[in-house]
């Protein structure tokens, strides 16, 4: 039997085993633990954090794997690996989680059959019923990675970079207030190739999640010495989660909107 072998243990790693193995799939599903597993697999997926996650594709090179790629990394960390990738043989799908993921599938869909596209907004997160300030987590680590680093964005054609939390506004998504802001995407290659005058993206917070993360840097407590115990602190709260997405694309003479939620209860299995 053929085996797929996961890198990552953590919520997407046990979401993929669970659906792999609900599916009957005809492969075994193992995770990593050493690098001595790798030659006996079929083919990796990984589900790394995206401060570890170029280790994926570093792994797949040398063992010559197939790679479907989860973890959240840059456009430019495959595209400077595209030669020694073809050299290898091997087949690479990055950015395969939810945004980037299936958003990019999407607008990718949407950009390749409508013509004069003037504008693509997209916005992606978490939220719940209940009010609080912290966001359902998929990696404590991404989270905050993604709320210190600028962002790029299309602005009149032109490619502008922003600090984070640029162009903050309060929204009602589903009913339930939040507030979002530009944040990195994943979506630079469709950026690029899309035509559009206009293309962004969004994260998408719980109502007072801005200020509570100020909180945290202002105190220090996401300083190396304290990192650890925050994140085992804010990770032990479960609350009823709505992942949540909004696809909005105009052309001179529609408007195509895309909104996309998944529910879980907080005591649920994933």
């Amino acid at each position: 039997m053929k085996k797929i072998l996961i890198l990552g243990k953590g919520r997407i790693g046990k979401a993929v085993s669970f659906y792999l193995k609900k599916n009957r799939l005809p492969f075994s599903v193992g995770f990593f633990s050493k690098e001595s597993d790798i030659p006996s697999a079929h083919f990796l997926v990984s589900a790394l954090p995206g401060e570890i996650g170029q280790t994926g594709l570093e792994l797949a090179l040398k063992h010559g794997k197939n790679l479907i790629d989860l973890s959240d990394l840059e456009t430019e960390f495959y595209l400077k690996k595209k030669r020694e990738i073809e050299n290898k043989g091997i087949l690479v799908l990055p950015g395969c989680g939810f945004s980037p993921g299936l958003l990019n599938i999407i607008i990718g869909y949407e950009t390749s059959r409508i013509k004069g596209i003037r504008s693509i907004e997209a916005e992606a997160g978490s939220l719940s019923p209940k009010k609080h300030f912290f966001p359902f987590l998929w990696s404590f680590e991404d989270l905050i990675w993604e709320h210190q680093n600028p962002s790029w964005q299309i602005i009149d054609k032109k490619r502008r970079k922003f600090p984070p939390f640029s162009h903050y506004r309060k929204e009602k998504i589903f009913a339930i207030e939040a507030e979002s802001y530009f944040s990195s995407s994943g979506f630079e290659e469709l950026m690029s190739n899309s035509g559009a005058d206009y293309f962004s993206f969004r994260v998408v917070r719980p109502l007072g999640f801005l200020h509570f993360f100020r909180f945290l840097e202002n105190q220090g407590f996401l300083k190396k010495e304290n990192f650890e115990k925050t994140k085992e602190v804010l990770e032990s709260a479960r609350e009823d989660n709505l992942t949540v997405a909004r696809i909005e694309i105009k052309t001179r003479g529609k408007k195509i909107v895309w909104l996309i939620k998944s529910f879980s209860k907080k005591r649920e299995r994933l």
